[in-house]
């Protein structure tokens, strides 16, 4: 156990998330070997997102009145670490989930009974980046009728609700942003449309939506979702649903891409052990040069894990202090968070240049993890430039510009 839970009792709750990071571990060896045809499938085969669920691990962040552990996202965080070991696309629908399903925690009562009923897949894609295309809304009697385009569904294969941002119109010629809630039977999936670099597995498809309607339980304000609220009918009182939403969803992409970066690690310091380097037909483990690559690596990967459990307790106790978290220590969680995964993929890369042509062949680990990791830290969440200019503004006094999701 590391430290920063080391100081605390564990309570039944934690006990059982334990005992998922020990499930979630156990599953390496054989999520290891469907790597590879996880990313042939483009998607989470049935059969892998099973042993998923049979882990637990998406019960860490599922409310207790529904089954669920309700705990700490660290939980949630260390056993997205554990997956990405095995393979990078099962880890980032770990991490994303574990935040999706905090979204979900804080959503009216009733929508909560339909999402978390028994036997509903716990995937529930959330798209609220500003990918959707045509979408068309019409204000309907108990709520809209609605149809559009959406981008970047991760995991829809094995989803039966996704969550999708829309503009309501609310009768005055303007509009209020809400996060939506529609069956996955109500879309049909481009099964054509996920062709990528890296993160092949995820199968973050395009969907389309025919005219639907969607009652207003299933609506939450967004504006409220960004502030940390609660819909008035929400059952649940864990904690874990007063979470900054922002901070927890970057958290998600932090996760696998720290669980990613050290099994990058891992991978080459096993090709160093047995390379010959092709300069001077030397054995590369006598290299001093590797040796500093892969001691600082190894660290460096131990020590960004070790910040992300420490960040996720240090915010959990202010809220239990102050309630909330004020703009400016959003703002510096959010950037120590995206300098983290700057920082990782900058260690990675010096080991990927010291492999040389080791990169190359097709359809190794090494090359795998290559193209995930650099797929993996290109998300919006984990850029430093533009979360560091929103919270300098903060930090000089100014205005945040428009839209700043902090």
């Amino acid at each position: 156990m590391d430290l920063a839970r080391r100081t605390t009792v564990p309570t039944s709750m934690e006990a059982g998330a334990e005992m998922v990071l020990e499930r979630t571990a156990a599953l390496v060896p054989w999520l290891s070997e469907q790597a590879a045809r996880v990313e042939q499938a483009r998607r989470i085969p049935d059969d892998v997102a099973e042993r998923l669920f049979e882990t637990g691990l998406f019960n860490l962040t599922r409310p207790s009145r529904f089954g669920g552990l309700g705990v700490s996202p660290r939980f949630a965080w260390e056993a997205t670490f554990n997956v990405a070991l095995a393979c990078s696309s099962s880890a980032w629908l770990a991490g994303l989930t574990s935040a999706n399903i905090i979204m979900l925690g804080k959503f009216s009562t009733e929508a909560q009974r339909e999402i978390f009923a028994p036997g509903v897949s716990p995937i529930v894609p959330m798209l609220t980046g500003g990918v959707g295309q045509d979408i068309e809304i019409e204000i309907v009697g108990g709520g809209i009728s609605l149809s559009g385009r959406w981008r970047y569904a991760s995991g829809v294969d094995v989803s039966d609700w996704l969550g999708l941002l829309i503009n309501i119109p609310n009768g005055s010629g303007a509009t209020t942003p809400h996060v939506v809630l529609v069956p996955r039977s109500e879309f049909v999936i481009d099964h054509h449309s996920w062709r990528v670099m890296g993160m092949r597995g995820t199968g973050s498809k395009n969907i389309n939506l025919g005219r639907t309607f969607v009652p207003a339980h299933r609506f939450m304000n967004w504006a409220e979702l960004q502030a940390g609220n609660k819909h008035p009918t929400c059952p649940n009182s864990e904690p874990l649903y007063d979470f900054p939403l922002n901070t927890a969803n970057a958290m998600s992409v932090l996760a696998p891409t720290l669980g990613v970066a050290s099994a990058c690690s891992e991978e080459c310091i096993k090709i160093m052990r047995g390379r010959v380097s092709s300069g001077n037909q030397q054995a590369q483990i006598n290299d001093k040069i590797a040796q500093v690559d892969a001691g600082g690596s190894a660290a460096t990967m131990s020590l960004l894990r070790d910040f992300l459990l420490s960040e996720t307790m240090m915010i959990e106790e202010r809220i239990g202090h102050a309630g909330v978290l004020t703009p400016e220590e959003r703002g510096l969680s959010r950037t120590k968070i995206a300098i983290a995964s700057r920082q990782a993929l900058s260690s990675t890369q010096r080991l990927f240049a010291a492999l040389g042509g080791s990169l190359l062949p097709e359809g190794t680990r090494i090359e795998r993890l290559f193209r995930d990791i650099h797929a993996m830290s290109s998300h919006f969440l984990l850029q430093p430039e533009p979360i560091s200019e929103a919270y300098g503004r903060l930090l000089l006094g100014l205005e945040l510009a428009s839209g700043t999701r902090l």
